[in-house]
């Protein structure tokens, strides 16, 4: 085609191939070579590679890619071989990272992202803590002293995550970790597929060491519920807490993959098989706790697969850390059991069940009181945690009492102050025989509530900041008790200054706000808003609301005590307001 002049439109018929095929008008270059709506592939590939260049400029100044990146990359590995068992972890990782960094538009290191040391010395440093401060109050996993923060990495990476999370002093680096950990746990939980049993017992075990020393309830003010749960769901579907049926066979013709859900156990090598066992051991505790503190969600149902497991975790000599975990998790069940009675009962909805209704339980309630003195007395003394042991009994103890209180406290307490006032001697006598019961019942609470704390308390600062939710749950049960025990009771024959006199809830609260700031010091903490300072400011402040309020206590009870003298002068007149001025 000759060459068009300056600004003038190609006559119809003589357009270019480019404003034909896209049937737009061909307008003529001025120099007459081409059309002006055709560019120049050259000149725009130029440009692509001078933006491609400043990008990996900009990248190289933030140390994200090095210049020998692309020379140092190895192609991906098949999935069918061995190496690909840890892509559970890769997959939530790359997940959790693409959803935590897409706003983003500052670079982050590599280990700020991964959520991983830096170095190798780091990273022994951590699992050297975690296996010597925290691993012995809840010891639901083993882990040899030869084992290395490498092979543990590359055997259960999200265990060792989670333990480079936990031991993490600081708050910032705590809340970024555990942040991007929760992610890769719902993303494995939910997304992966064809996990092999042991990428979900690495996950079983990571959650329940996120739960156990996470405190996730403090940095994210938000219920362990829900991590709890997703545990529990995971140890029901491996089949933990029952034997494999032979259903399991049939079952494999209709859904394929369902034999490895569970593991098959007969090539399971012995450590393994115990793996299991304290994993699922663990998890019940854990629920058990979590339950009782935050009254969410139900505790994993104990079976009669958990007592062989308990038996084999107890007859095991290798593990150091076996037999202080099996009599955790008895001393657990058995305050679990007073709680299941409590349940059954009814008494947390108010129901009011008959005396002849209430004798069955009264007998269970006896039989656990029997079951743990006789744990106590069998309680070898060369045991290593021989502390977390006596307050775990206490607070055991604590919970058999409280059941025990809860179900002599039938008749509602209007009842008996109107046949207090209207009844003769029979009746009186029969009422102060009930009092003395419920009042016994109270007593020992507060004996065990005094013995837990005082041992809790004993603990050194250092061991004090590895201590798990299960200790931190056992302290808060005793305090709450005991406010309720010294302010909120309903039971006039029942004398708070007494209690005050052995334990009083101030003086409680001084002394724990105290161990959490020598934990704090003890943890490394450099910031106010880490853990332990911040539950020590916490304990501060409750404190200060208790004093108010026991003051405040003191004067009601003096208006009660003559309202109470005044209506008994009167043959009962004027009885109705006392009974309301106790808050009933």
């Amino acid at each position: 085609m000759a060459k068009r002049g300056p600004s003038h439109s190609s006559p119809y018929g003589l357009a270019c191939t480019h404003c034909f095929k896209s049937k737009c008008k061909c307008v003529a270059r001025p120099d007459g070579d081409g059309c002006q709506r055709k560019q120049d592939s050259s000149a725009s590939i130029a440009e692509l590679k001078s933006k491609v260049d400043g990008l990996i400029s900009e990248l190289r100044l933030r140390n994200v890619l090095d210049d020998n990146a692309a020379q140092q990359r190895s192609p991906p590995e098949p999935l069918s071989q061995p190496a690909a068992r840890a892509s559970a972890l890769d997959v939530a990782e790359n997940a959790a990272e693409d959803s935590t960094h897409a706003g983003d538009g500052e670079a982050e290191t590599t280990s700020e992202i991964s959520g991983l040391p830096d170095s190798t010395a780091e990273a022994e440093s951590l699992l050297s803590t975690f296996r010597s401060r925290m691993l012995h109050h809840c010891a639901f996993v083993h882990l040899p002293s030869e084992l290395t923060s490498h092979q543990l990495r590359r055997d259960r990476p999200f265990l060792f995550r989670a333990i480079v999370c936990v031991v993490c002093p600081s708050t910032r680096e705590k809340v970024s970790r555990s942040r991007k950990l929760k992610v890769a746990f719902h993303k494995a939980m939910l997304l992966h597929e064809g996990q092999s049993s042991m990428d979900k017992m690495d996950l079983l075990l990571g959650l329940l060491t996120y739960v156990a020393w996470g405190w996730d309830h403090v940095l994210s003010r938000c219920s362990l519920a829900r991590l709890m749960m997703q545990a529990m769901s995971l140890a029901c579907e491996m089949q933990l807490n029952k034997p494999t049926t032979q259903d399991a066979k049939m079952m494999a013709l209709f859904a394929p993959g369902f034999e490895s859900w569970s593991g098959s156990t007969d090539t399971m090598t012995t450590q393994e098989f115990l793996d299991r066992q304290r994993a699922l051991l663990g998890c019940f505790m854990l629920s058990s706790a979590v339950s009782a503190y935050f009254g969410q969600p139900d505790v994993l149902r104990w079976t009669p697969q958990m007592e062989d497991s308990l038996a084999a975790i107890s007859t095991n000599k290798e593990c150091p850390t076996d037999v202080a975990f099996a009599m955790q998790v008895r001393l657990q069940l058995l305050a679990q059991k007073a709680v299941w009675v409590h349940q059954q009962q009814g008494l947390e909805q108010g129901q009011a069940p008959t005396e002849a209704a209430a004798f069955p339980e009264l007998m269970s309630l006896s039989a656990l009181q029997g079951q743990l003195q006789e744990l106590q007395t069998s309680l070898p003394s060369s045991l290593s945690s021989q502390a977390l042991i006596m307050a775990h009994i206490h607070s055991a103890e604590l919970s058999i009492n409280e059941t025990t209180h809860a179900v002599h406290s039938m008749v509602p307490l209007l009842v008996r102050q109107f046949a207090r006032i209207i009844s003769g001697s029979m009746s009186t006598t029969r009422s102060n025989s009930a009092g003395h019961e419920r009042s016994q019942c109270l007593w020992r609470c507060v004996r065990a509530i005094k013995a837990c704390t005082s041992v809790l308390m004993d603990v050194s600062p250092a061991d004090f900041a590895g201590v798990s939710f299960l200790q931190w749950a056992q302290l808060a049960r005793c305090v709450m008790v005991l406010n309720h025990l010294t302010t909120t009771i309903e039971d006039p024959a029942w004398d708070r200054a007494a209690v005050r006199a052995v334990i009083d809830i101030p003086v409680l609260l001084d002394r724990v706000a105290e161990k959490l700031e020598l934990a704090s010091q003890a943890a490394g903490e450099q910031r106010p808003d880490d853990v332990f300072a911040q539950l020590a400011r916490t304990m501060r402040e409750f404190r200060s609301d208790v004093t108010g309020s026991v003051a405040h206590e003191h004067q009601v009870a003096e208006d009660v005590d003559a309202e109470w003298s005044r209506s008994r002068l009167y043959g009962g007149a004027g009885a109705g307001r006392a009974v309301r001025m106790m808050g009933l």
